[in-house]
């Protein structure tokens, strides 16, 4: 067998250097890629937030369909409230204290998760047999007044449907702390006139005033980004910036038509 000429034994040599350059750098990459990994994974909110959906990035909007699984989120009064966002949507149930006097206090379904964390999303839990899971937030304490605003995470873009039967008779143009215009919406709630249902941070509405809506079917709009120098305290627990669409229920007499 002939050697290798000098000529062909110097390409040989180029060539395995080359190779084991490669080599260098695909671990190179690797290395930082898992650092990059380990770093994200501290940057996030902590108390093992909730996994966003991956339904969630892209919200899907098929022909308009109500609400599939008809879920009860909680109840206020005798009048019970179904998951407005489809569950696949949805990164987490919030409670916290509201400050509008004559607010009903909603009764929580499910578990309350405070103190522990999501690692799942709530499709995965249901599917898995579970309960739905809410989170208590800020310090109101565990008395009614802590569960006056009930806030439903979503995407921004997620539709959000009516969860009671009722009436629009308020269309309101407000501001989230003066950064960016929103809306609040009224319902008045068939089962029980006397609870008036404001429904904030929902665009591109669906209804105006004086519409009939009906629970799970009815397109109230879409959930609202908030403005990205705003921490949203529902960030806590989950894995995206918290964006919501927020309920509180109001005592009030039963011919008001609008406040």
């Amino acid at each position: 067998m002939h050697g290798l000429t000098p000529d062909r034994r110097l390409k040989r040599d180029r060539r395995r250097k080359q190779i084991r350059r490669r080599r260098v750098i695909a671990l190179v990459i690797v290395a930082t890629l898992s650092l990059l990994a380990i770093w994200l994974a501290y940057a996030l909110p902590g108390a093992t937030p909730a996994r966003v959906p991956a339904a969630a990035a892209q919200p899907t909007f098929a022909d308009q369909a109500a609400v599939a699984r008809r879920i009860v989120v909680a109840t206020v009064g005798d009048v019970e409230m179904l998951l407005p966002v489809s569950l696949e949507n949805t990164t987490a149930v919030g409670y916290h204290a509201a400050e509008s006097p004559g607010t009903i206090g909603f009764e929580p379904r499910g578990t309350c998760a405070s103190g522990g964390g999501l690692s799942e999303t709530l499709a995965d839990i249901f599917a898995g047999g579970g309960d739905l899971q809410y989170y208590r937030m800020g310090d109101g304490g565990s008395g009614p007044g802590a569960t006056g605003a009930l806030d439903v995470g979503a995407v921004p873009g997620a539709e959000v449907f009516s969860p009671v039967d009722g009436k629009i008779v308020g269309v309101h143009e407000t501001e989230i702390l003066g950064k960016c215009k929103d809306v609040e919406l009224h319902i008045q709630v068939a089962a029980d006139p006397t609870i008036l249902l404001v429904v904030a941070h929902v665009a591109q509405l669906g209804v105006s005033l004086g519409d009939e809506v009906k629970r799970g079917s009815s397109l109230l709009g879409h959930v609202r980004p908030y403005p990205a120098d705003v921490t949203q305290e529902l960030s806590r627990y989950t894995s995206d910036a918290g964006d919501h669409v927020q309920f509180v229920a109001l005592r009030v007499e039963p011919h008001i038509s609008g406040l």
